[in-house]
């Protein structure tokens, strides 16, 4: 996993490139403002990557909870089958087969409506 210094290089780079297009070519460029640019740049391109993670991971649950859901969790709006887990209806599935449970089940499993 990257730190936000291993992206200064790649960031330094990409600052350096806009010294390089064709409206900024002719301005000389500042070193310090550079890399003044390229440590902001590493912070957010840190902060795209941990977003990028998280997603990942969070994905992967819904993901597994899918598979183990089954076919359902697979049958498109049309009714095309797709090699895939189709995440968005992972909640539906799930809140559909909890809502048909009844009360007592749902209360040994800890739920308790909020009404």
């Amino acid at each position: 996993m990257k730190e936000m210094e291993d992206w200064m290089e790649e960031a330094r780079q990409f600052v350096a490139q806009c010294w390089c297009e064709p409206e900024t070519e002719h301005i000389e460029m500042d070193v310090v403002l550079a890399e003044s640019f390229a440590r902001q740049l590493a912070f957010w391109m840190d902060i795209g990557a941990q977003n990028q993670r998280n997603t990942d991971y969070y994905r992967g649950l819904v993901v597994q909870c899918g598979k183990s859901i089954g076919h359902e969790a697979y049958v498109q709006d049309d009714g095309g089958i797709s090699q895939d887990v189709l995440c968005a209806k992972v909640p539906e599935i799930i809140e559909r087969v909890f809502n048909a449970q009844s009360p007592e089940e749902q209360e040994g499993q800890g739920h308790k409506e909020s009404r």
